[in-house]
């Protein structure tokens, strides 16, 4: 049909001459044939999945419709627990989304070779920082205030794979969102990073308190330095960042933050009350935390985050007593938070 139509397009433009009747004849002709073979001018549009991923590895993802992603790249590969499975570019994805199934609240991105995409924007970096280079030290370099925590550190049995986690809380302007790292216990340089970690807290504190309190999700603070150190080269199985993100918590502040202002006192045997701990890595309600134990708030509020362990805008932190201490009922705990950008 091809070489019908240009052997016509030739045939015409030898018999036609040039009237007009014939340019014209001519023209329809040209038009027919562009039609047919394409034309150098005409673009390809661009598929509608291609700059997907660039949205969704990007603080634009959360709130964003479930029903957009679907509508750009289909269905999910499957659906459970409101995680909900896709792969693009060769980067595997999970997002979360809220209890009707309808906005982004969290996406998790697993790390491998073939996913190189840029999270230097979500961590506040002014260079690129591709994904599959990502480690435990660059995005601590990054982000500076993250909370090193873990399932289990010591003797976790074989019903599971226990975890690490970095996690870092954003800044107002971020709404609080939070970003994280999570490595699994399972390959040698994690192991061995985790293993000098609770190394060195075990030999300032206890065993016990390294496999049965596991105290460090408790005062993370404590031996950041030490997990700092000891986890610097480790790369992540998953990088995740949005709302609520999912890592162990202290079970007395989650206790404390479920609780009722007037269930709130955590006292001792001896009549003192104990220091509460902070509800997760933001407690901007500290204070009425601190009421319900029976103790009085002194909260300094600073001009911008000028500490190195400022916790983000309106997060308590810098406790004085430090949270897990004894003191007599009514004593003051003193604490810090920044109230805007310096």
């Amino acid at each position: 049909m091809k070489l019908t139509t240009c052997a016509a397009l030739l045939m015409a433009v030898a018999l036609a001459g040039c009237t007009d009747r014939a340019r014209d004849h001519v023209s329809t002709l040209v038009e027919r044939a562009k039609s047919v073979f394409g034309s150098k001018d005409t673009k390809e549009p661009a598929p509608a999945t291609s700059d997907l991923l660039t949205q969704l590895i990007s603080w634009n993802a959360i709130g964003m419709n479930l029903a957009y992603v679907q509508q750009r790249a289909g269905p999910a590969i499957r659906s459970e627990d409101h995680r909900h499975h896709y792969m693009a570019k060769g980067c595997q994805l999970v997002l979360g989304s809220d209890q009707q199934d309808k906005a982004i609240r969290s996406v998790q991105v697993a790390l491998s070779p073939e996913c190189d995409v840029d999270v230097g924007g979500l961590l506040g970096m002014s260079r690129l920082q591709p994904l599959n280079t990502l480690t435990f030290g660059a995005f601590d370099e990054a982000t500076g205030s993250g909370q090193y925590l873990a399932d289990c550190l010591r003797d976790c049995g074989n019903a599971y794979v226990p975890n690490v986690y970095l996690v870092a809380q954003g800044s107002r302007a971020l709404q609080f969102r939070q970003v994280m790292l999570t490595a699994e216990l399972a390959a040698d340089p994690a192991m061995e990073a985790a293993g000098q970690w609770a190394d060195a807290m075990a030999a300032k504190e206890s065993e016990d308190w390294v496999e049965r309190d596991l105290g460090f999700n408790c005062q993370p603070q404590k031996y950041r330095d030490a997990a700092e150190q000891a986890l610097r080269t480790v790369k992540p199985k998953f990088f995740s960042f949005g709302d609520e993100l999912e890592f162990p918590k202290c079970p007395t502040a989650e206790a404390a933050a479920n609780s009722e202002p007037k269930a709130g006192a955590l006292t001792v045997p001896n009549g003192m009350v104990m220091v509460p701990q902070l509800a997760g890595l933001c407690d901007m309600d500290y204070d009425k935390r601190l009421r319900a134990a029976g103790l009085k708030a002194n909260e300094v509020s600073i001009h911008g985050p000028e500490d190195e362990d400022f916790k983000g805008y309106g997060c308590a932190y810098r406790i004085t007593p430090a949270p897990g201490n004894t003191v007599p009922p009514g004593s003051t705990v003193t604490y810090r938070s920044a109230w805007e950008a310096g």
